[in-house]
């Protein structure tokens, strides 16, 4: 047989078409070649078009590709902006041709690849990238050694992981903006912050620790992510024979987002392209929206004076101000909103290239989230089908990532298809990596495991439970500890059975299943951390293996296409799982030695979306739902933007840390670091967020809030956003039957565009006999076609009512008995249909009532004779009365002493009973012609005539009355069961029957006697009684019959005299 070679091929490249035609400022900007050049524009005006041509500009004129650098703000944007380099590079000339790819780099790539290439020549080792974790544990052990140097206001917070990695940030911003400790300790001095002056000595200590590390090991020198940059202006500044090489070597440098730079960027880009070297930035200083990493956009202002020409004259400038992305409706709100914000205002005079393309902005408040969520979705779905437009060209965009959940599971109930992608979340927050991580942390750190951890893992992929097995579960295992005198709550037994599950082989098997699950892979993790030299990436791989999920998510995933939701959900999930891994194989490559707690604080302290290199499943056509920051740079034809409140967008909440890296930021820049100065500078940088949202649309813009005014106490009041009444230039329309969404005054929205919602308005204008023959005649013709074309409930013979009974034969056939018993008997003679919905699954839940009712049942099954020892009783009953589940803990104290007041009742009428006692909880089965009448006794007693006398305990607080008693049905089956030789061993004759009521609130027990039937005036009524129930049991159709139970019974909202059960076909 063949072996099959298999070899790495590049995904195919998406087809971008012929090559764009540039108006004459995009063709300016391709054609400048010398000297310092700053392009501004606004959103889709071509900013990067026109880079990517002058790079292909410079590569057809004959510039080797690997001398062109550019430099843009993160890896996913640098990966973007290298494929359409890359694609226009080679296919030149109409031709696709091999050739080296352009330098295509984060700032932070392009210093470490300095960085690396002077170690190299030196013969020393590749330099390392300090990741957060590896900072982390030396501060953290620095911090142990000398806790003293910090105030003492910081003394309980120094142990803690959240002040290590809050001093990290202080240094990490202070790296960046070139602050040394000589410059932080004065800093500190001058504003009276001892914490940054304790901060300056312990930076010294920080960075000498760091190499005697790197020099003791004989590794790389370590950087972390500010260092890096600085570290790499340094390194070209030292040596001025290495910066001028760098600088011959390249022959044009490309900045995209320049106003996404920061302050040691800017330094290293100054050192390489500086002097009036060629270089060419794109801004756009509305879009700056990274400010809480160190952007700061005034570095636009500043480029001119700070990149000047070689002459010494500023760089010149040139803004682009037609747009290629939205006509001039969206151009227009998009104005409104920048107008607003600080700056040089030329660039947002934009024209649009195709002015005939307007545009639709649409701007909407709701009454309730819900209202706003059917509207979202519906608007979606009339844009897709009315206008063609591909779920794939639609996004919606939210401020922030724990809104993206409510609006993904208010899509998929509408049957809009949604995504959000793994790579735009936190890899902590995707749901499918969230259990493994909490898993690991409960197993490492056992403090970790408390109550709220435990049912979260069962409720997880992990365990499987659902709330009826967590219940179940719950009271298996308080039943099992009080047996045995443990009286500690279910939560605390819950948490010791995930740690030592002995215990669950106890407890029913049908329950325990979720729970043993947990604790096995709880082992499974501390046995794997265990071992000698395990690493994060084992220890999750045991895990993971252990739990069995690959293959079931990879079966999900293999799914028919009628199960498109979970093949969806389970291709997520494992895009996750890769990438948890991809994260644990770097983690250790970098680590090899760190713990596994380290790697769980790395990944559980991410919280934005980390790039991953690792691959993913296809997605399909779905509507993308994601942040605003990750949105910038991307495009749709839709975009939504729901959820804008005031209060979450702008979210002008302080966001200063108990360090102040924040207000070191402010105080090197300049500027104001008071409360006004501090909220202004958030107000700028939300409303910039907002402005990059709402100009990612190219045809429609749908943008909504909620406005709904408190109702009562503890409710908030919802109010839309200020942006909103920016992006509108005026007051907000309110809800209106006669707006642009099709929304009326209710709130209620039209008619879904779904064939099952047309199917449903056919059928309705069909059956309607006022709407006019004509109008019925042309629905019944559309419904024709519909089922023509298989439509599913389009076709009347599918239709409720009218399709023929499925089986119209009787519920028990002749030639079986019909199994009839006493206590069901009431139930079906006085409603069957009741009594057949309650038989097959649709009776109530048992309550903590009926679970009392029982154990005093159970108890009294001690009150075997006339001496009967009360206090025998009691001890038994309150042994396992904490098993019963009650709705709340304070109501076990008054159905405990109602317990105890049934079971003196019981005493007491028990020494009172001149009957003898021939049985307790005797089974019976007897045969009354087709009927089989069975059951079991309470009590079955012999009065002194010889004659047997059945007695029934109750425990209800009702109790019927004396002319019910008379003819009660199951009273009246009791006695035919004695007649027809149920007990033929004590005897035939019946006696009579009765009810003993434990349960009222009378003080003494009531005995309610039915006499025999002897005494009736027509002997067999009871048999007939019994035959007739039997008939009633076992027909082809039940009737319902309206009763005085009908207020509290289970199944109304299925019976058809009700107005909540009431039949789709009736008026």
């Amino acid at each position: 047989m063949k072996t099959p070679a298999f070899r790495l091929v590049r995904r195919p490249a998406t087809d971008d078409g012929p090559p764009p035609v540039l108006d004459e400022r995009q063709q300016a900007v391709v054609a400048h070649t010398g000297g310092p050049l700053l392009v501004v524009g606004g959103p889709g005006t071509g900013k990067t078009t026109a880079l990517v041509e002058a790079v292909a500009a410079r590569v057809a004129g004959g510039v080797d590709p690997e001398r062109v650098l550019v430099l843009t703000f993160g890896r996913r944007a640098a990966g973007r902006l290298r494929d359409r380099v890359a694609r226009r590079v080679t296919t030149l000339g109409g031709t696709t041709r091999a050739v080296p790819e352009p330098l295509v780099r984060t700032f932070h790539a392009y210093a470490f690849g300095l960085l690396r290439r002077a170690a190299a020549r030196r013969g020393e080792p590749a330099p390392r990238l300090l990741t957060g974790p590896e900072q982390d544990v030396v501060i953290r052990q620095l911090l142990a050694g000398d806790p003293q140097r910090w105030p003492e206001r910081l003394q309980a917070a120094i142990p803690t992981r959240a002040f290590a990695g809050q001093l990290r940030d202080l240094l990490l911003r202070a790296a960046e903006r070139g602050i040394d400790a000589a410059l932080l300790e004065e800093l500190g001095a001058k504003l009276g912050r001892e914490d940054w002056r304790a901060a300056a000595g312990f930076r010294s200590e920080y960075d000498a620790v760091l190499a005697l590390r790197d020099a003791t090991t004989g590794s790389g020198t370590g950087y972390d992510y500010a260092e890096l940059v600085r570290a790499a202006a340094g390194l070209l500044s030292d040596q001025p024979a290495l910066l001028a090489a760098e600088r011959r070597r390249l022959a044009m440098v490309y900045v995209d987002e320049f106003a996404d730079t920061d302050p040691a960027q800017r330094d290293l880009l100054e050192l390489v392209a500086g002097r009036g070297a060629p270089l060419v930035g794109f801004a756009d200083p509305d879009s700056s929206t990274f400010g809480f990493r160190g952007a700061d956009p005034d570095g636009v202002r500043d480029f001119p004076d700070r990149f000047p020409t070689a002459a010494g004259a500023p760089a010149r400038s040139l803004t682009l101000t037609r747009s290629y992305r939205a006509g001039g409706g969206l151009l227009a709100a998009a104005a409104r909103v920048s107008r607003r914000l600080r700056g040089p205002a030329q660039h947002r005079d934009q024209a649009p290239a195709h002015p005939e393309a307007a545009g639709l902005v649409q701007v909407h408040t709701f009454h309730s989230a819900v209202s706003e969520h059917a509207w979202l979705a519906h608007r979606l779905r009339e844009i897709h089908l009315r206008e063609s437009v591909p779920w794939s060209r639609m996004a919606v965009l939210v401020r922030a990532g724990r809104q993206l959940a409510r609006v993904q599971r208010a899509l998929h109930t509408a049957r809009v298809p949604a995504v959000v992608h793994a790579e735009d979340l936190p890899l902590s927050a995707q749901p499918a990596v969230a259990p493994l991580l909490r898993l690991l942390r409960c197993a490492l750190d056992p403090s970790q495991l408390d109550e709220e951890a435990a049912v979260w893992l069962l409720h997880s992929p992990l365990g499987g439970a659902d709330p009826f097995t967590e219940r179940a579960l719950r009271q298996g295992l308080r039943a099992l500890a009080r047996s045995d005198g443990d009286h500690r709550p279910s939560g605390d037994l819950l948490v010791e059975a995930l740690r030592d599950p002995a215990e669950l082989t106890m407890v029913d098997r049908r329950w325990v299943a979720p729970a043993k699950s947990v604790a096995g892979l709880l082992q499974v993790a501390r046995d794997a951390a265990a071992q000698p030299a395990a690493t994060a990436e084992d220890v999750l791989w045991k895990v993971w293996r252990a739990s069995g999920l690959a293959d079931r998510w990879s079966a999900a995933a293999r799914a028919p296409a009628d199960e498109g939701s979970r093949a969806e959900a389970a291709d997520r999930d494992l895009d996750a799982v890769v990438a948890l891994f991809d994260a644990a194989a770097r983690f250790v490559d970098r680590l090899p030695g760190a713990r596994v707690e380290v790697f769980l604080d790395h990944v559980q302290g991410q919280q934005l979306p980390a790039d991953s290199l690792a691959p993913t499943a296809d997605r399909g056509e779905a509507v993308r739902l994601l942040t605003a920051h990750a949105a910038k740079g991307l495009e749709w034809d839709v975009v939504a933007i729901p959820g804008v409140q005031e209060g979450v967008w702008p979210d002008l909440r302080l966001r200063g840390s108990l360090l102040g890296s924040e207000q070191l930021v402010d105080v090197h820049a300049g500027r104001d670091v008071g409360v006004v100065g501090q909220i202004s500078a958030l107000l700028a940088e939300e409303r910039r967020l907002f402005y990059v949202a709402v100009t990612r649309a190219r045809r429609h813009l749908l943008v909504s809030a909620v406005a709904a005014a408190s109702v009562g106490e503890g409710e908030q009041t919802e109010q839309p956003s200020r942006f909103l009444r920016e992006l509108t230039g005026q007051d907000l329309p309110e809800e209106s039957g006669d707006d642009p969404g099709g929304i009326d005054e209710s709130g209620a929205v039209p008619r879904g565009l779904t064939l099952p919602a047309l199917v449903a308005e056919l059928r309705t204008a069909v059956a309607d006999p006022a709407g006019g023959f004509a109008r019925r005649q042309a629905a019944a013709a559309q419904l024709a076609r519909l089922a023509e074309a298989g439509v599913r409930g389009a076709h009347p013979d599918q239709w409720w009512g009218l399709a023929p009974l499925s089986d119209d034969r009787p519920l028990v056939d002749d030639s079986e008995p019909v199994r009839v018993t006493p206590s069901a008997m009431e139930s079906a003679l006085r409603c069957s249909l009741r009594w057949l919905l309650e038989r097959h699954g649709g009776a109530a839940p048992a309550t903590a009532a009926q679970g009392v009712g029982n154990l005093v049942h159970a108890t009294a099954m001690l009150a075997d004779r006339a001496s009967v020892d009360r206090e025998a009783l009691l001890d038994w009953l309150d042994g396992r009365f904490d098993a019963i589940e009650h709705a709340a803990r304070w109501l076990a104290g008054p159905e405990r002493e109602r317990a105890e007041a049934m079971v003196d009742k019981l005493v007491r009428w028990v020494t009172g009973n001149p009957r003898r006692l021939l049985a307790i909880e005797q089974d019976f089965v007897v045969e009354l012609g087709q009927v089989q009448l069975r059951g079991r006794v309470d009590r079955l007693e012999l009065d002194e005539a010889g004659r047997l006398v059945v007695v029934d305990l109750k425990t209800g607080k009702a109790a019927p009355t004396g002319e019910q008693i008379a003819a009660h049905p199951q009273l009246g089956a009791y006695q035919a069961a004695v007649e027809a030789g149920a007990f033929a061993e004590h005897g035939v004759e019946p006696g009579g029957a009765s009810l003993v009521q434990l349960g009222t609130p009378t003080r003494e027990a009531k005995e309610q006697v039915q006499p025999p039937l002897v005494a009736a005036d027509d002997p067999g009524w009871a048999a007939a009684l019994v035959r007739r129930t039997g008939q009633v049991m076992a027909a082809a159709s039940f009737a319902a019959v309206r009763n005085d139970r009908c207020r509290v019974c289970p199944v109304r909202t299925s019976c058809p005299i009700t107005g909540q059960g009431r039949q789709v076909v009736q008026p």
